[in-house]
């Protein structure tokens, strides 16, 4: 369809006003029926970001995190109902080695007293000490010597025995787990909270329900599916699904604890019956491709093709250049590395030496996303401040300089005898005005695009695209966008617009925002109020 320039903002402005934060939603979308509203929207979990207990949170949670919060929000978009789900590593191995850390190293008051930094330099203390014993295993697979001897004592014997422990509801053993796990999420949600993500639900492999995970094991027996080999249960994708790449894969151990893959196909069930759900989606890197094969393959063997076919496994490459921490160091140290590499950009000796207070979350955030969204999800990349704290590029704090900009503007011509006025839309019809017109009436489609790809760089691409339409616009109109919101004024030769004009330009400008507006929102940044 072509539209002429005297007739497009006559009728796009109007309607991004009329729609405002919905306008380039879609909510029939998410409905069961689009055809009968009545029966009510559809259900998506969402899980993402999925941290482990009082161990490090990695570039990966990290990334995890951006892009979740990403898809719940397109999907709320949409029209879907979105339940976002954070379901902790909180069970298991690893929690059997941190419970023999602190009966080693610990007590209630240094637990009291440390917090989440303590339980790291338990569990890091315990690794190392169980280190050695791993590597006598690993030797003695290589020499294909049975391994029950070595796991049969010492810090291996301790660690599944904590483990049964739990499995079989030891009140002790749970409520020092209970209490890794309340100190682990107070520290998540001060990390959180600067990203400006929550959460619906904290969901943890704890919560599987043993009777769904005796369930799962007696269908996969029935099946012929579930086999004992050297007195583990074990499923053997190559045998009886016929995908070599999948290989095999233990459920349950030979001292009687529940693994990963056992765990997570009851956990789908029980979020299937608990939530109802029309999809559920993991948000989760795509080292654990081979990893979610598995688990709906593992549905499918069961007779379960139309719960598969439910799930959904979003992957991404992973970060390069972030230490594992807790997450609020993770922030920090990034925020540090784009402090310096602001100063180094714009020589600005002056700024705050700390480096950490000095750059606001705001734009820590937005700088972090645009680079994690700057190329397609399956793309690895390394964290670079350099190129988040660039002024000649496409960065999240361009991003945010053109609302300011666009903020200032707005304030500017909007009086209140320009408010009274009306709008005079040919003073919309030369070149550069069409150009992004063209391009705010495009938003729509962009997020239907990107909902269907769920690649966020598909979104920021087309808001680089309004920043830099919006720049030409200014350096005709006003110098405002060409700096970080200097006050300029309309050249001397151009003759002074009137009232009717100016409406028409502020029009503009406020249509504009709301565009810019509502795809940041979708991708996560935050938005200056």
């Amino acid at each position: 369809m072509f539209f002429s320039p005297d007739t497009l903002p006559r009728l796009l402005l109007p309607y991004i006003r009329d729609r405002k934060s919905l306008y380039g939603h879609d909510l029939s979308q998410g409905l069961r029926d689009p055809t009968l509203p009545d029966q009510g929207k559809k259900k998506v979990i969402v899980e993402f970001s999925s941290p482990n207990v009082a161990t490090d949170f990695d570039g990966n949670h990290l990334r995890s995190t951006f892009l979740g919060a990403f898809v719940a929000n397109i999907y709320e978009a949409m029209g879907w109902e979105v339940v976002r789900l954070n379901y902790l590593g909180d069970w298991g191995k690893q929690i059997g080695l941190l419970s023999a850390g602190y009966e080693k190293f610990s007590s209630d008051e240094k637990l009291q007293n440390g917090g989440i930094n303590h339980l790291l330099e338990i569990y890091a203390k315990i690794e190392e000490l169980f280190r050695p014993e791993q590597d006598a295993r690993e030797k003695a697979k290589q020499d294909k010597q049975n391994t029950a001897d070595i796991e049969g004592k010492g810090i291996f014997a301790q660690r599944d025995s904590i483990v049964k422990s739990l499995e079989d509801g030891d009140e002790a053993a749970l409520a020092l787990w209970q209490r890794f796990r309340d100190i682990t999420i107070d520290e998540l949600n001060l990390g959180y909270g600067r990203l400006g993500v929550k959460f619906d639900e904290y969901w943890g492999e704890s919560e599987v329900k043993p009777k769904t995970i005796v369930e799962v094991e007696d269908t996969l027996k029935e099946k012929g599916v579930l086999e004992e080999s050297d007195g583990s249960w074990m499923v053997d994708f190559v045998k009886h699904a016929g995908k070599k790449g999948l290989g095999t894969q233990i459920v349950r151990g030979r001292d009687g604890s529940t693994r990963y893959l056992l765990r997570d196909i009851a956990g789908a069930l029980d979020r299937s019956r608990k939530f109802e759900f029309d999809k559920m989606i993991y948000v989760v890197s795509s080292r654990q491709d081979n990893y979610f094969q598995q688990l709906f393959t593992s549905l499918e063997l069961m007779g379960l093709s139309d719960l598969k076919q439910k799930l959904q496994h979003v992957n991404f490459g992973s970060i390069q250049g972030l230490k594992g921490s807790l997450l609020s160091n993770i922030l920090n140290q990034c925020a540090i590395g784009i402090h310096d590499a602001l100063r180094e950009e714009h020589g600005d000796s002056d700024i705050d030496s700390d480096g950490v207070g000095s750059i606001s979350d705001m734009s820590l955030v937005s700088g972090l996303l645009a680079q994690d969204m700057s190329g397609r999800r399956g793309h690895s990349y390394t964290f670079d401040p350099k190129k988040i704290a660039s002024s000649s590029s496409h960065t999240g704090l361009v991003l945010q300089a053109c609302h300011r900009v666009l903020n200032a503007s707005i304030d500017k011509l909007n009086t209140s005898d320009v408010e009274a006025a009306e709008v005079d839309y040919t003073a919309l019809s030369d070149d550069d005005s069409a150009d992004l017109l063209r391009l705010m009436a495009q938003f729509p489609d962009v997020v239907a695009a990107t909902y269907k790809s769920l690649e966020p760089h598909t979104l920021l691409s087309y808001l680089y695209k309004v920043v830099s339409s919006l720049s030409i616009l200014g350096e005709g109109e006003d110098e405002e966008f060409e700096g970080e919101g200097d006050e300029g004024g309309p050249s001397e030769a151009c003759e002074k617009p009137s009232l009717e004009e100016k409406k028409a330009q502020l029009f503009l400008y406020q249509n504009a925002q709301q565009v810019l507006e509502n795809g940041m929102r979708l991708l996560g940044f935050p938005v200056a109020s």
